[in-house]
């Protein structure tokens, strides 16, 4: 059963109609939107580096990147709105320029599972056998939740591209340039607009909102919010949305391996679930070491030097993002210090990676057991 405070969320399992399992190579891959800036870049590093774990197309996800934004940033600021605006932009746009198509939009706090190749295909069944042009995934905040019973999160929603949603997103865009709502109470800017449109009414399903949209709710235990609620969320939770918290990225680093330590990923790249945490490590870092050290021989000046070269920018992040993973990791202390004499050094960037066996050696030890024709460094 679903485990959602409303009512009409238990149409998803409720009759022998029910979605089946399908797997990714059953359906198309969906599209995916999202819009991240340089000041956001180490948490969307997990939504990057997630979704790379999964072998998830490049050609499908099409993220609008806002450069570097200035202060002040955070909630409810105009920085934040400006990405709010970009996002329904955004939007519209694919709405208008994909007709009959389904995509994806997501926020760059959310990390995906292995979970999430089967789900898209029960999320897409479901709406094509419900003639649903949009599902959302409910606001689950602690902050008034008494007052916001059936509200929508508009972090994460997948879209039929039709004249009835673009007619939707277009009244929501229109409504929020006009009046971008940051005060009083929430919610606030594009989830204020989008649940006016959405019209929630309890128990109903499915739910009919603005210029006659069908949609409804996915069940609560595919998206973990925050953190994990329950066992069955960390079996079948197909993302993972990172609110509530002050460090996005630890937060994201510790729901990953939690939940990593559990599900298969059947068709994706192998991960701590099925290599054991240690050797799934050992062997991203070594990619990473081997990577960069092909950028550094060809060229010698992107890794230090001014940081414009796109590829290094790109492994930076990616070093970043399982930097985060194995401060969960129960057997960090193997990661952060020397291979060969167990010396801690302030931080990884201080070890001297090796290209060949993904370990990490203090320089002291690098240059004593290595030669100069030894196996190179990253």
């Amino acid at each position: 059963m679903a485990t959602g405070a409303d009512d009409e969320v238990k149409a998803w399992d409720a009759s022998p109609e029910a979605p089946q399992v399908l797997g990714a190579e059953e359906h198309d891959l969906l599209p995916i939107l999202a819009v991240t800036s340089k000041n956001y870049e180490h948490v969307f590093a997990f939504w990057e580096s997630s979704l790379n774990l999964l072998n998830y197309p490049r050609e499908k996800r099409h993220v609008a990147d806002l450069g570097e934004l200035q202060p002040p940033f955070g909630y409810c600021t105009v920085t934040w709105r400006s990405a709010i605006d970009q996002q329904l932009l955004e939007v519209t746009n694919w709405i208008r320029d994909h007709p009959g198509e389904y995509f994806l939009h997501t926020d760059t706090d959310i990390q995906f599972f292995p979970r999430f190749l089967e789900t898209q295909g029960e999320w897409l069944r479901w709406m094509k056998e419900e003639r649903l042009d949009m599902i959302f995934m409910r606001e689950r905040t602690q902050v008034m939740p008494e007052m916001r019973v059936g509200e929508m999160n508009a972090g994460f929603y997948i879209v039929h591209c039709n004249d009835r949603t673009l007619r939707f997103w277009e009244k929501v865009l229109s409504d929020e340039l006009a009046f971008p709502k940051m005060d009083g109470y929430p919610p606030y800017t594009d989830q204020y607009h989008v649940n006016r449109g959405l019209n929630h009414r309890r128990g109903a399903f499915p739910q009919e909102g603005a210029f006659g949209v069908r949609w409804a709710t996915i069940p609560d235990y595919h998206c973990i919010w925050c953190a994990p609620e329950c066992e069955e969320e960390i079996v079948l939770a197909a993302f993972h949305h990172a609110v509530n918290t002050q460090d996005k990225p630890q937060l994201l680093a510790s729901v990953r391996g939690t939940v990593l330590a559990v599900q298969s990923c059947r068709g994706a790249s192998q991960g701590p679930h099925e290599l054991g945490v240690e050797t799934y490590h050992e062997r991203r870092i070594r990619e990473l070491s081997r990577a960069v050290a092909a950028i550094r021989e060809s060229q010698p000046n992107s890794i230090s030097g001014s940081g414009s070269n796109v590829a290094a920018q790109h492994l930076l992040r990616e070093a970043e993002a399982l930097e985060g993973e194995l401060r969960a990791c129960d057997d960090r202390n193997r990661f952060v210090s020397c291979a060969s004499c167990a010396r801690r050094p302030a931080e990884w960037r201080d070890l001297v990676w090796s290209c060949e066996d993904g370990k990490g050696y203090c320089r002291s030890c690098w240059l004593q057991w290595y030669s100069a024709d030894a196996p190179k460094s990253a």
